[in-house]
């Protein structure tokens, strides 16, 4: 052990959240599942809805950031939970996973 000793200081817990660093990696996260999210669109449904998905950043009202993939189309929903006339298909779930250790 070479003695350092650290103590975490819950307080500065805000401040790290919303630095620069934190929010770079919560979007470099986003931005890898977006490849794989629109390949398995254009295998699935269709060039417009692969053209949909994007990265969307937020700070949510406590100040906690986030940034999440989104297909910003009418039947997104549809295609991934599945209605009594379209397949689920599960196209944002199973991009975000495929890339799981």
């Amino acid at each position: 052990m070479s003695g350092i000793r650290f103590e975490f200081d819950p307080t500065c817990l805000p401040e790290v959240m919303r630095s620069e660093q934190v929010r770079g990696a919560l979007r470099a996260t986003a931005e890898e599942i977006v490849p794989r999210a629109k390949a398995l669109a254009r295998a699935e449904v269709s060039e417009e809805f692969a053209e949909s998905i994007t990265v969307s950043e937020e700070i949510r009202p406590r100040g906690r950031p986030t940034a999440k993939v989104i297909a910003d189309r009418e039947d997104a929903s549809d295609h991934e939970y599945g209605t009594t006339s379209t397949e689920r298909r599960r196209l944002l779930g199973r991009a975000a996973r495929t890339g799981e250790s």
